[in-house]
Formats: C-alpha cells, sequence, structure tokens
C-alpha cells in the first residue's frame, strides 16, 4: 500500500482535539455560499441526507441543513462538536451531531446518503479504509464532494506567507501535495466535476487574521510552544502591517480587505485495488 504524504498524516489529525485549536477556529473565514449551495445541489438522490465527515465545528453542516432534509455531522473531537453546538445554526433539528472517528461511524449513521461532503477534513483519514465506506454509505446517484478553502490572500502576501510558514517548528518536511491527485493516483476516487466558488468578501482585523492561522495543525499553539508562538505571532503582524503600509492589502475601520475562495470537486470513491 502506498503510504500517504507526511503532509497528511492520520497522527496530525488528532490535533484538532486540541482546545487551542477548537478555540482558533471561529476566526476562519467562512466557506462561499455559493460553495453551499453547490453542495446541495449535489444532493439529488430522496431523501436528500447528507453525511458531513471531519465536520469540525460545523462550517458546512450548519448552513448546508438550511437546504437539504438532514445533515449527520461526524467529528472526533467533542471539543469541535459542542463549539458547533453553539454556534449559528448548531442547533438545527435536522442536525445530528456525532461524536466518533469517520473510521468508526457505521453504528452510529443511518445511510445512505444523498451526499458525503468532506470540508478540509478527507486529507486526516485513512483513505484505503473510508473510501470504500464511502462507497457503500451512498444512495444510487450520491457522490462525495471534497471542498477546499483558499484565504492566503493576493500574491504578495501568499508568498510572505510561505516564507513564515516554513519557519514553522512543525512542519518537518515542505511538501505541495494535490489531494484530489493522491486519490485518483491510488483508484481511490473517480473524478465527475469541478466548480470554482466565490470569491466572497472577508474582513477580519489583523488579530482575527492570526488567530485563524492558528486553527491550521501546522501552526498549534499548543505544539509550537511559547517561543516559537511568540516569533510566528510576531512574523505575521510585522509583514500584515509592512503590506498594509505598501497599499498591497488594503485596511479599512481596522479591518483586512481580503477574499475566501473554495474548489469543490465532487466524484465516486471506489475501493481500493485488490
Amino acid at each position: 500500500m502506498l503510504p500517504k504524504p507526511e503532509l497528511y498524516s492520520s497522527h496530525y489529525g488528532t490535533w484538532f482535539q486540541d482546545p487551542l485549536v477548537v478555540a482558533a477556529y471561529p476566526a476562519r473565514p467562512p466557506y462561499p455560499e455559493s460553495a453551499i449551495r453547490l453542495l446541495a445541489q449535489l444532493a439529488v438522490d430522496q431523501p436528500r441526507r447528507v453525511l458531513d465527515i471531519g465536520c469540525g465545528t460545523g462550517d458546512i453542516s450548519r448552513r448546508l441543513a438550511q437546504l437539504v432534509e438532514c445533515v449527520d455531522a461526524v467529528d472526533a473531537s467533542e471539543r469541535m462538536l459542542a463549539a458547533g453546538r453553539r454556534a449559528s445554526g448548531g442547533d438545527a433539528a435536522n442536525i445530528n451531531w456525532i461524536h466518533a472517528r469517520v473510521e468508526d461511524i457505521l453504528p452510529k449513521v443511518e445511510p445512505p446518503y444523498a451526499l458525503i461532503s468532506a470540508g478540509e477534513s478527507l486529507h486526516w483519514l485513512e483513505w484505503h479504509f473510508v473510501m470504500p465506506l464511502f462507497a457503500d454509505l451512498l444512495t444510487p446517484n450520491g457522490v462525495l464532494a471534497i471542498v477546499s478553502r483558499n484565504w492566503d490572500g493576493p500574491p504578495e502576501l501568499r508568498e510572505r506567507l510561505q516564507q513564515i510558514f516554513r519557519e514553522s517548528p512543525l512542519i518537518r518536511v515542505w511538501q505541495t501535495v494535490n489531494l484530489i491527485d493522491e486519490l485518483t493516483g491510488r483508484h481511490l476516487f473517480r473524478k465527475l466535476g469541478q466548480q470554482h466558488c466565490g470569491p466572497d468578501s472577508w474582513q477580519p482585523t489583523i488579530d482575527e487574521y492570526v488567530e485563524a492561522r492558528y486553527s491550521q495543525r501546522s501552526f498549534s499553539r499548543t505544539h509550537m510552544g511559547p517561543q516559537a508562538t511568540a516569533a510566528f505571532d510576531n512574523s505575521l503582524r510585522e509583514m500584515l502591517e509592512e503590506l498594509i503600509a505598501r497599499g498591497t492589502v488594503a485596511c479599512v475601520d481596522g479591518r483586512l480587505q481580503l477574499l475566501v475562495e473554495s474548489t469543490v470537486v465532487w466524484g465516486l470513491p471506489a475501493a481500493a485495488p485488490g
């Protein structure tokens, strides 16, 4: 079996149970509205039930529940689920918050599903196990939709971020990996379609922007430690203030004028060869 890239090691998925990562999660930008509408359109079979895997605080689940019959929102972090229940829309009667590893969901879910959604979560899972499982959970016309989110900003901001990111002590191997290519190359996924969504406006303060970065695995405060966290924090703030002064990043009334975009790729999960 071909091993997963180091960047996607399933071990890192457990870091999202860290209370400091959970606390930073609400600072992330929301997925574009067009991405949520597209996910709803992909659920064509009746009943229009959705399984949202690795749902975190329900960034997708809470909004998608308004457009479909039911959402089963699964995450291995009880803290993430608790935050999702407290967030706007988290108390909707048609959301079932399920505390479980995705690999262990069978006793707790009620298939079939017209859609399985994965918002920035599938890379942490055991692909050779979950992809055949997903294939068994879908309706005849059901699909797996893989949703990515890009909020790195204009090219100069993106380049400066990469320089700062590379200094993180948690990035042992710097890799550029395409999740869809990894899955299709292993014959675990057959792509049927792809759509770019957004951009939508995102206007965080500098504090909110920095906090959003701490919601990512590679920049967990707990795992970086106080000294590396302070250095990372200072680098981000100095870089943002410099780019604002130069006019590269607009700031109006204390809020950065940024954009968030998504790519939704949908298709059919499959069992591994052999």
